[in-house]
């Protein structure tokens, strides 16, 4: 099988986690199958305007970006090295910088966060262990390196050009003394999941089956000889999700050897071959992790999106992204942008009624018009309680509420009169590069249509209250300003004057609600997108530490529970309400 675009090297090793045998209509085909085979080498061509190496040679001190990575070292502490708890957790508190050799400090956060999940974890292993005992399994005690199931094709690759294959998995890995019995514990960061995909836990139970401890090998250009496989697998092969939020523990899976080879047959090497052999482009969150970006012809290269550059950006180990919701998020408050978007923290904290109510109103106006309607939603009976999806639940009077916002969309509805030949794209990412910064920017438009040709670009808003006449929309809804954007520089593949940018902010009075057009193709609002934009992308693109900025966001943060300041702040109650503002689907992922 020829290298992807853009690749060299021998295919030779083909390398997957159990995460790879997920099935995600929204991941690329083409960033799977390279990034599933480590040893390829992928050459980016020359880009004029990436960020200059200091002129000192220093780089720019990075915080912490793995979660877990905190958590990890202090469990290694207790269960690797039989610290007490009671110490680690002293550790944890004093520390003021990286924790255990760690490469980055943790954020102040971080470090709470970690202290509060250790106790945790430690208190949910030893209930589990003791229910075990009590149960008559035997005990099971930590494995230090990594299980890795490595299979080697002596004579000639295969079909695929792979002459070794590698498994892994991820979590705490536990076995008995006997061999009898080996158990995986899988961190969530909120709470613990109640399954996962068939595949994916059948591609976990290989692993942790059929894997033998390795140490993390270093890059080779020939494939070893031997392969690495358990010769006595376990009797009992148990996996259980932990969930990080409220220490929550639920059985994943408890399988003999028998079940794990039939599952693996059937779920798992299936999605795996899907996995190593995928072909297509489709540009989105993958293309963040990509090894081919340069090469690829489908990804919309949007240079300058807001113009130059106020002041150089530090130059950056990895690539990142940053849609509308990260640059509002940043705005209000570095910290909670880190913790929630970086870290993927969460202290369970519910959404305020309004965003709830606005979730549920975007769930019902998407499945409408997916369905592509012969009629538009005008000529649809007025909402009634049947059409609240169950998945969102709403209790009274917020369940009428969000009915009569429903009823406020039929006179809006974009579909009313839409020609059958038109598109009409729901929830359709659009993504573009910034080769200069190396950034990917990320926008999911609640809905993208055309009409008569024309791509018109449409965010529904929910809200109280009516819009503020004092304050620009590109300002207060700065999704609008990126779309101009996008316009502007092409990402939806016409030029500016042939497109429109829509906002529907519908309120629950008869005749309350409106809808605002914007001219992506007016100079005066491209370039009050561009300040819009800039203003809140620059600070991010700079920011290395990540300080909290308390204000009445605070009230409804998920992540205030590790931060100080922001706890001190929520003691008096909010001025002027809680935002009823609701995270778009690319911040869902």
């Amino acid at each position: 099988m020829e290298n992807p675009l853009g690749t060299t090297g021998e295919s030779w090793l083909v390398k997957v986690s159990s995460t790879h045998a997920r099935t995600d209509p929204d991941v690329c085909p083409s960033h799977l199958r390279t990034a599933v085979r480590p040893l390829l080498s992928a050459h980016l061509p020359e880009t004029p305007g990436l960020p200059p190496a200091s002129p000192t040679g220093e780089q720019p001190t990075l915080l912490e970006d793995f979660g877990a990575g905190p958590l990890f070292a202090a469990l290694d502490l207790w269960e690797h090295r039989h610290r007490h708890p009671e110490r680690v957790v002293e550790e944890l508190r004093q520390t003021r910088g990286a924790f255990r050799g760690r490469n980055a400090p943790a954020h102040p956060s971080l470090m709470a966060w970690t202290i509060q999940v250790f106790e945790r974890y430690v208190a949910a292993r030893t209930r589990e262990q003791h229910a075990a005992l009590a149960a008559g399994l035997p005990s099971t005690a930590p494995v230090q390196m990594d299980w890795t199931v490595r299979t080697a094709l002596r004579e000639h690759p295969d079909d695929r050009g792979a002459r070794q294959y590698e498994h892994k998995t991820w979590g705490r890995q536990y076995a008995s003394a006997d061999g009898t019995v080996r158990d995986l514990w899988i961190p969530s960061f909120g709470r613990a999941k109640t399954d996962r995909p068939a595949a994916e836990k059948a591609a976990i139970a290989h692993v942790v089956a059929q894997g033998l401890p390795a140490r993390r090998r270093a890059r080779l250009t020939h494939p070893p000889a031997t392969s690495l496989v358990n010769p006595t697998p376990p009797e009992r092969v148990r996996v259980f999700d932990f969930g990080c939020a409220d220490g929550s523990v639920t059985p994943l899976l408890d399988w003999g050897p028998d079940t794990v080879r039939e599952l693996f047959t059937r779920d798992a090497a299936p999605a795996f071959i899907a996995t190593a052999t995928g072909t297509g482009v489709r540009p989105g969150a993958s293309c963040v992790g990509c090894k081919v970006i340069g090469h690829c012809a489908q990804l919309p290269r949007t240079p300058e999106l807001w113009g130059p550059l106020r002041a150089p950006v530090s130059p950056r180990v990895a690539r990142r992204s940053i849609s509308a919701w990260d640059l509002r998020l940043h705005g209000d408050c570095p910290a909670q942008y880190h913790l929630m978007r970086h870290l993927r923290l969460n202290d369970l904290t519910p959404e305020n009624s309004g965003a709830r109510r606005g979730r549920v109103v975007d769930a019902v106006l998407n499945a409408r018009h997916a369905q592509r309607l012969p009629r538009s939603c005008r000529e649809l009976p007025p909402a009634y309680e049947s059409v609240l999806p169950r998945a969102h639940p709403l209790e009274e009077p917020l369940a009428r509420s969000a009915l009569r916002m429903l009823d406020e969309h039929r006179a809006l509805c974009p579909l009313d009169g839409l020609a059958p030949e038109e598109k009409v794209l729901t929830q359709h990412r659009v993504t573009a590069y910034l080769p200069e910064l190396d950034v990917v920017v990320l926008a999911v438009p609640d809905l993208l249509y055309t009409r008569r040709g024309r791509w018109i670009w449409r965010e529904t808003k929910t809200s109280a209250a009516p819009l503020w006449e004092g304050r620009p929309l590109l300002r207060s809804f700065p999704q609008l300003a990126l779309a101009v954007l996008l316009f502007d520089k092409g990402a939806l593949g016409d030029g500016p004057r042939r497109g429109r940018v829509e906002l529907e902010h519908l309120r629950e009075g008869a005749g309350e609600s409106r809808l605002e057009a914007i001219d992506p193709g007016r100079p005066a609002t491209v370039a009050e997108a561009r300040e819009v934009i800039a203003d809140l992308a620059e600070p991010l693109l700079r920011d290395t530490s990540y300080d909290p900025r308390t204000g009445r966001h605070c009230h409804t943060c998920q992540v205030r529970t590790w931060c100080e300041p922001g706890t001190a702040h929520t003691a008096d109650p909010p001025p002027g309400g809680i935002s009823d503002v609701t995270p778009g689907p690319e911040e869902a992922a």
